[in-house]
């Protein structure tokens, strides 16, 4: 069973992360929320045989396992106790403004259920 990366098929930013996943991370199957089953996705998940990541913390471990060595240097750095805080922090306000942040590089805008 090949490690599994879901993330929200209705992000522009997210929809960018997946195809780069697909071409630097090997053996990692890259699946959108509703292909998975889900209805709503508020952060990336990365599950292998041990569990599931969520965040910060998946993207720490995808970036790990990636060909590119500055990338695994990266989530190496990302996965460090001090660093790790800050990442969450990160993590947390681009996901909340993901919608924003798409539009400004021109990707598909998020389609964000209402609170």
């Amino acid at each position: 069973m090949n490690d599994v990366v879901v993330y929200d098929g209705d992000c522009g930013i997210c929809e960018w992360s997946a195809g780069w996943i697909r071409q630097h991370v090997p053996g990692v199957d890259v699946v959108s929320h509703t292909n998975y089953g889900i209805a709503h996705l508020s952060s990336v998940w990365f599950i292998t045989w041990s569990g599931r990541r969520e965040g910060a913390d998946a993207v720490s471990h995808i970036l790990r396992k990636s060909d590119l060595a500055v990338t695994r240097v990266l989530g190496t750095v990302i996965g460090a106790p001090i660093v790790r805080v800050l990442a969450r922090a990160v993590y947390f306000v681009i996901a909340k403004n993901r919608r924003l942040i798409s539009r400004l590089f021109g990707l598909k805008a998020c389609a964000l259920p209402p609170r």
